[in-house]
């Protein structure tokens, strides 16, 4: 038997509603603040929160930065479902990002696959924009609370034991997304190349919010085993990850089967 995860991404996906739904799906928080102690950052608060998204029940990933640590603050609108990055952000290079996941005393697999996610997001960001892809500068991914996502992601899917990753569709909005960059389309460059090196097919919704972010996406196309229907599987646990924004007629969550 294979232990695997099926994630449905018909809201659309970012790095905090991963983290949740898997916690909220039974993985433990203790080890997601263990893997982040390994990397020997400060500055940070994080809290999971029950919330209702359009009457479903959902956690929620409650992750506040220190103005001072990280030149980044987070306001409700920054996290998952309603993106407008409108405050500066840390320009890390890619190399530096990597080097401290490496040099974490981590897992390996939790290593390995931390670095796997930011190597690929490197690989994207140089080929938008022209740059090696270890020199390229990561505005919003390079973000400190990215990286606890990513990192904090991959602790989870080790502690479930999680050996196969699939996912639904993944939803997409339209219009423009305020970024380091400026406004950029919707859904933004990073997350159209991911998805069109995956294959990986898209929903579109009716809506301007940033429904899935560079952060989320890499994390299903590059840990991904496949993206459809949910595989016959004997179902042990769900779980639902909350985004931030709670919009009218639809639930704003990403569920992990």
């Amino acid at each position: 038997m294979t232990r695997a995860v099926w994630f449905n991404c018909s809201a659309g996906v970012a790095g905090d509603m991963l983290l949740a739904a898997l916690i909220d799906a039974g993985a433990d928080r203790l080890a997601v603040m263990d893997a982040w102690a390994a990397l020997g950052v400060d500055g940070f608060a994080a809290t999971w929160e029950r919330v209702q998204r359009c009457g479903v029940s959902s956690l929620w990933t409650n992750l506040a930065i220190d103005d001072h640590h990280d030149d980044h603050h987070h306001d409700a609108d920054q996290r998952s479902g309603d993106h407008d990055h409108q405050h500066e952000h840390p320009h890390r290079p890619a190399r530096e990002v990597v080097a401290s996941i490496e040099a974490a005393d981590l897992p390996d697999p939790v290593r390995r696959n931390a670095v796997a996610v930011y190597r690929r997001l490197a690989e994207v960001e140089g080929a938008i924009h022209g740059s090696d892809p270890d020199e390229v500068e990561l505005h919003e991914v390079g973000a400190l609370d990215s990286i606890l996502d990513v990192v904090g992601i991959c602790a989870a899917l080790h502690d479930l034991g999680i050996e196969r990753l699939e996912h639904s569709p993944v939803a997409v909005g339209h219009g423009t997304v305020r970024t380091a960059h400026g406004d950029l389309p919707n859904p933004v460059p990073a997350v159209t190349r991911l998805l069109a090196d995956a294959g990986v097919t898209t929903v579109g919704l009716d809506t301007t919010m940033e429904l899935s972010t560079p952060t989320g996406v890499a994390i299903l196309t590059v840990l991904g085993d496949g993206s459809g229907p949910m595989t016959a599987m004997a179902v042990r646990a769900t779980g639902f990850g909350a985004g931030t924004a709670d919009p009218p007629g639809r639930p704003n969550v990403v569920q992990a089967v």
